[in-house]
């Protein structure tokens, strides 16, 4: 993932091509290794260089440009937050220098990709839920494939019975909620 990428993704999403078909023009705008699937999905693959917190790291690409990648489906505590500086090293030992595959699906507010992570096979995002590092992220969950919807709901309400990382708290406060009151 590259800054150049975020210029293309930027593009796509605001003359409104993200949803149609790729044309050949495009392709050859993405990054190398990258490619558009027919859905407007952005598969780019990088090496994991850093990790901000629970639910955002950073990929550089084989152009050694670098991208934060905002995990989907996913909120995890902020740093301030209990719980915060565990979950980012959880995200660390799962992805810090390693390759990882993105699926791009858009950019958040922030302009980071907002995407679906997968290392080693694995989808960090989910890993994070199922080892109590972070909620599924309901306000969000529609732009989420369905078979990940449900498996982040489920990861999520087994690590709260289990009482897993965050859900060991007896009233663990969700990271948008302290996000508003902190605003406040």
């Amino acid at each position: 993932m590259t800054r150049y990428l975020t210029l293309t993704l930027t593009a796509l999403l605001l003359t409104g091509c993200f949803d149609s078909k790729p044309d050949n023009k495009l392709q050859a705008q993405l990054p190398p290794g990258a490619t558009l699937n027919a859905d407007g999905t952005v598969l780019a693959q990088g090496r994991v260089v850093g990790v901000s917190d629970g639910d955002t790291l950073t990929v550089l690409a084989s152009n050694k440009q670098s991208y934060k990648i905002r995990l989907q489906g996913i909120d995890a505590p902020e740093k301030a937050q209990p719980f915060g500086q565990k979950c980012k090293e959880a995200l660390m030992t799962q992805a810090i220098n390693l390759t990882a595959t993105v699926e791009a699906h858009k950019l958040d507010r922030y302009g980071r990709v907002l995407g679906k992570v997968t290392v080693e096979g694995q989808d960090v995002a989910l890993t994070q839920i199922q080892s109590g590092c972070g909620w599924h992220y309901t306000a969000y969950m529609k732009e989420q494939s369905k078979d990940d919807q449900i498996a982040y709901a489920a990861a999520e309400k087994q690590a709260r019975k289990a009482k897993r990382g965050l859900w060991k708290d007896k009233q663990p406060q969700a990271p948008w909620d302290f996000r508003k009151h902190k605003v406040s």
